[in-house]
C-alpha cells in the first residue's frame, strides 16, 4: 500500500525516528503488525501461523477499508467478511487508502496500547489480545502484510 511505503519518506521519517518506530525486516521482529487488503478464506490459515509466529506482545493493526469490511469487495463469497474481526486488530484505520499521518497515528496508538499506557476497549470487555499485548517496550518495529500477499516492510 503507498500510504505505507509513504511513511518512509524524509517528510514522515524524523517522525518515526522522534517515536522510536522503524520497519522490521521481517514480521518475526515485529511489534506491531498492519494488516492491509482483503482476506480470503483460503489465506486466513496462512495469516493466522504467521500471527502465531510473531513473539507476544504484539499489536495488530487493520489499514484500509479493505481490510475493516472487503470494502469495494464485501460480499465476495471468497472472502472473510472482515480481516480485522478474524485476525483480531488491536486499532482500525478507515479509509481507502487511509492517509499516511492515520497510519503513523494508529501505529503510536498501538505502541500505547503495547505500553499499557492506553486500552482499545474497556478491560470488562477487553478481549485476552488486550491483555496479552501490554509490555512497555522502548521501540516499536512493524511489519506490513496485505490480504493475499506476504509483504514484508
Amino acid at each position: 500500500m503507498q500510504s505505507i511505503v509513504a511513511l518512509r519518506a524524509p517528510r514522515y521519517a524524523s517522525a518515526m525516528r522522534q517515536y522510536n518506530i522503524s520497519f522490521a525486516r521481517s514480521p518475526r521482529h515485529a511489534d506491531v503488525v498492519l494488516v492491509t487488503g482483503a482476506l480470503t478464506g483460503g489465506a486466513l490459515g496462512q495469516a493466522r501461523r504467521l500471527l502465531a509466529g510473531i513473539p507476544q506482545p504484539r499489536a495488530i493493526i487493520a489499514v484500509g477499508n479493505c481490510a475493516i469490511d472487503g470494502c469495494i469487495f464485501r460480499g465476495s463469497p471468497r472472502l472473510v467478511a472482515s480481516a480485522a474481526e478474524s485476525l483480531g486488530a488491536h486499532v482500525e484505520i478507515a479509509g481507502c487508502p487511509p492517509a499516511p499521518e492515520a497510519i503513523l497515528s494508529s501505529i503510536l496508538t498501538a505502541k500505547r496500547l503495547l505500553s499499557g499506557e492506553e486500552s482499545a476497549r474497556t478491560e470488562e470487555g477487553a478481549s485476552r489480545n488486550d491483555r496479552d499485548i501490554r509490555d512497555g517496550r522502548g521501540e516499536s518495529r512493524v511489519s506490513a502484510s496485505g490480504g493475499d500477499e506476504e509483504d514484508e516492510a
